[in-house]
């Protein structure tokens, strides 16, 4: 049936559920083959597609969605941002290592690099790449370069050589943190560039901190051999700031609709790891803030919100800063990423506001927690809007971060929140009142939807499901991207004709609105078919099962894991084929106790009972990593490192006859995996 004809179908069966019209929501039944499971919601009110009830709207003010997508059509990003500055003037836009830079400096600050982009001959639409973290000066360039009709490009840190060529292959002007000059050297040092401006940590920082600092990158460049060369294109920002004065004509373009003005760098997870940037449009980006604000998120005028992620990401730029700013908060620059300096930025700079993932929060709350052990006191008060985003978290550690938090005089409690880079951040978001300690399932709800935004769960085939069904979460935003940057082909796989972006997460949607975000949908096995079409595996005693619609979840497998065992504090489930098992599994768990050798081999026991009636005949958890304390996670996301332990082949074990064996894997001559047991003393602890 075409998708039109199902939309307006859904859309009448509102209307009939509203009008009591029990005929016609009969035959709309029929036509769309809704189940009487789903049909039992009718007598609730509902359809039961939460896209069309929207059942979220209730905890807004009463004509939310009209007001959030109420946004202005005539106004660049600037424009908006300049009369929050202007209304919010008596606090600081920027503090930077202790230097506050005032609402009046920064806007002048963001008019002299307009003037210094015209004067360097910078274009309308022209893509200009950036390649660092945020300092006070880049977040002038964000406004400045939106006021002349450019479009700052924050390319993604990790990026390859072959990526870096192709995404910057249209670009004459190129920004570049110069202590990672090294990594973009070889690119931007070619002809194409006309100028490349170079940033420091310390052209901002007070005195004597810069001296310090710039003391201590010296060294460190002698050390690494590298030096930007000495040649006219090559320029710091301070010394391009000069030439703003040789630009006397109009800094400010006429808006033109739907123009590009910024591209983050999307985590790579949605299309099959390709790097890729999403394209935000002015109209995109400040729909952004008026749904957060409709919403009532937790931003307030006078706050303070820490900004410890590079622009590269949508969650830095938007809401750590955008946002931010547009809600009147100070933004706390701190561009150091690491489980300590995030530690040092919670307890010393004390931001009101920020966001991290579950693995950055969970490092800090494990470390607060050592130290409130040993005697430490702790004030949390300050935190109003705390928020775990990015991989989320699970409900054990999140009540154990409340308990943490309530010890600490926290009043507001640690937040959950979605989103993504195709939607230029932020989707969903915790709200106080209804749902907001729901620990009904083993991970924690991420919120309701945005006020403005559209929301459903659908199977592979595209079919809405109902509450409470697993499928893809798609989302349907003005803030959404209007592309990949050079990639139709790979846009066409995530944004549909009509504006639906597939997230790729397998999620559910409650009765209240709340959402669910289970893992990614292509984090599974995927079983093979017999001749004819039905899923099956070879047992171990030769006979075939039948597996529900072929596909195992591997994030199932963890849960289920740290659900069946108190032992058990964490866990994640990779594939690892080897030449006897294709469907091999392995895991990699942290304990929540400390165990003796012989206890950790009876808990593994009982896993493995465990996992024998769950999981399809055939499909095995192989061996087990043992992590100190939480499991590996990247220094430069700040996500757990599933990259780094799939490619793990020692330090793991089994229970055999209630003793822990030790296991490896080895590639052989056909690049397959073959697992071998060890000798007893091979057995070793992985640290994170």
């Amino acid at each position: 049936m075409e998708k039109v004809i199902i939309e307006q179908l859904k859309h009448d069966l509102k209307v009939a559920v509203e009008q009591h019209d029990m005929a016609k929501m009969e035959e709309i039944s029929r036509i769309l083959n809704i189940s009487p499971k789903q049909q039992e919601y009718f007598k609730r009110g509902l359809t039961g597609y939460p896209s069309i009830d929207e059942v979220w709207n209730k905890c807004y003010r009463e004509n939310a969605k009209a007001l959030a997508n109420d946004i202005p059509t005539n106004k660049t990003v600037w424009d908006v941002i300049e009369e929050k500055l202007i209304e919010y003037y008596d606090t600081p836009a920027i503090e930077y290592f202790k230097r506050e830079i005032g609402k009046g400096d920064f806007i002048d600050n963001v008019y002299t690099w307009a003037r210094t982009f015209r004067a360097m001959g910078i274009e309308e639409n022209e893509v200009i790449p950036f390649y660092g973290p945020f300092f006070p000066d880049i977040c002038a360039m964000v406004f400045a370069a939106n006021m002349i009709g450019a479009c700052p490009y924050f390319l993604k840190l990790a990026i390859s050589p072959e990526a870096l060529a192709e995404e910057t292959k249209d670009s004459k002007f190129a920004v570049v943190y110069d202590e990672m000059w090294p990594l973009v050297a070889k690119e931007f040092s070619k002809d194409r560039f006309k100028n490349v401006l170079v940033a420091t940590a310390t052209d901002a920082m007070p005195h004597p901190k810069k001296e310090i600092v710039s003391f201590i990158s010296a060294i460190k460049a002698r050390k690494n051999k590298f030096k930007i060369p000495d040649e006219k294109k090559y320029i710091g920002v301070n010394e391009a700031k000069k030439v703003a004065a040789y630009y006397t004509g109009d800094v400010k373009v006429p808006f033109v609709p739907n123009r590009p003005t910024f591209i983050t760098s999307s985590s790579g997870t949605t299309v099959g790891g390709v790097v890729k940037g999403t394209v935000a449009t002015n109209e995109s980006t400040i729909s952004q803030f008026y749904m957060g604000d409709i919403s009532e998120i937790q931003y307030y005028p006078g706050d303070r919100c820490l900004c410890h992620f590079p622009p590269t990401a949508s969650t830095a730029l938007n809401m750590l800063f955008l946002v931010a700013l547009f809600k009147g908060e100070t933004v706390v620059l701190d561009p150091r990423v690491s489980e300590k300096d995030f530690y040092n930025q919670l307890t010393k700079l004390k931001p009101n506001m920020t966001i991290s993932t579950g693995s950055a929060w969970e490092a800090f709350f494990n470390r607060v927690d050592r130290e409130m052990r040993a005697g430490k006191k702790f004030d949390f008060s300050y935190a109003k809007g705390w928020t775990v985003g990015g991989e989320g978290t699970d409900v054990k550690k999140m009540l154990k971060w409340y308990e943490i938090m309530k010890k600490a005089h926290a009043e507001h409690m640690l937040y959950s929140g979605y989103g993504l880079s195709e939607l230029f951040s932020a989707a969903a978001a915790e709200k106080e009142g209804d749902g907001r300690y729901d620990f009904s399932k083993s991970i924690m709800s991420v919120g309701i939807p945005y006020a403005g935004i559209s929301m459903g769960v659908f199977d592979k085939d595209g079919n809405e499901l109902s509450y409470n069904e697993r499928g893809e979460l798609r989302i349907l935003s003005k803030s959404a991207m209007v592309g990949y940057y050079g990639k139709p082909e790979l846009t066409k796989k995530i944004k549909t004709d009509d504006g639906w972006i597939k997230t790729g997460d397998l999620s559910e949607i409650d009765e209240r609105g709340q959402i669910y975000v289970w893992g990614r949908v292509s984090d599974k096995l995927s079983l093979s078919a017999d001749k004819n079409g039905n899923v099956c595996i070879e047992g171990r005693n030769s006979e075939s099962i039948t597996a529900p619609n072929g596909e195992v979840y591997l994030f199932d497998v963890a849960n289920k894991i740290k659900e069946n065992s108190c032992y058990i504090d964490d866990a994640i489930v990779l594939s690892k084929p080897t030449s006897e098992n294709p469907y091999n599994l392995v895991a990699h768990i942290v304990w929540g106790q400390n165990l003796t050798d012989d206890e950790k081999a009876t808990v593994l026991e009982q896993i493995d009972e465990q996992l024998a009636d769950y999981l399809p005949e055939g499909v095995v958890v192989s061996a087990y990593s043992e992590h100190d304390g939480m499991l590996p996670y990247s220094p430069t996301t700040l996500k757990k490192d599933k990259n780094k332990m799939s490619r793990q082949t020692t330090g793991f074990v089994r229970s055999v006859d209630s003793k822990l064996q030790p296991i490896e894997f080895e590639l052989n001559s056909e690049n397959v995996y073959e697992m071998k047991m060890l000798e007893k003393d091979k057995v070793k602890t992985i640290e994170s």
